[in-house]
């Protein structure tokens, strides 16, 4: 059932509007991340928006590695739901979904320009507190970086998700199911998982 769905939600929480808020939920199947529905919520009087995107299905719980020798590397899909968590072994990187985490859909030298963006944010902060081996670490980070697009230094990519909606896509990947273990280390972004079996009787 596809299609954009209109709900009013009654008052502006910004505004105080009475009865301005709506909200468009547009359902539709998005490939790799399956039956998805887009919602925006929209104030009629101030123009205030909240978009967000829910998963509407859930998958197994599956680890996905893929190991970059050479620049076409570079090109691998990266599909990261809400939960899904990247690391980057070799410069010891970890990007795990926090309460605000946002789903994207990439390649993995769009990974590592984010992470490009975040150390050098973090090496402008450590200059302002004169942290001399905190900087020079994030410089031999940034250094392999540019070896890995250059195809001249290896990097083993991984993508873990507990509900199984983030993915790599490529030749070289390989995928296995995540262990019971595996899951519980896992942040599940903004998700509650609700097991009836740890109430308390």
């Amino acid at each position: 059932m596809s299609g954009i769905h209109e709900v009013r939600l009654g008052d502006c929480p910004i505004c105080g509007g009475k009865n301005t808020l709506k909200a468009l939920n547009y359902l539709h199947e998005i490939p790799y991340f399956g039956k998805v529905m887009e919602s925006t919520i929209i104030c009629e009087k101030c123009g205030y928006r909240n978009a967000d995107v829910m998963l509407l299905e859930e998958k197994e719980p599956k680890l996905y590695t893929v190991k970059v020798e050479e620049e076409k590397d570079l090109f691998t899909r990266v599909v990261r739901s809400k939960s899904g968590t990247i690391e980057l072994e070799e410069i010891g990187i970890k990007i795990e979904p926090g309460p605000a985490s946002q789903g994207f859909v990439t390649n993995i030298e769009g990974v590592l320009e984010r992470a490009r963006e975040t150390l050098l944010m973090a090496k402008n902060f450590k200059k302002e507190e004169n942290e001399e081996e905190s900087i020079k670490k994030i410089e031999e980070i940034l250094n392999y970086i540019e070896g890995v697009k250059e195809g001249k230094k290896p990097l083993t990519v991984r993508i873990m998700d507990p509900f199984g909606n983030s993915a790599l896509i490529g030749e070289k990947v390989k995928s296995r199911l995540l262990t019971k273990e595996e899951v519980t280390k896992l942040s599940k972004g903004p998700y509650v998982v609700y097991d009836p079996s740890e109430e308390v009787k």
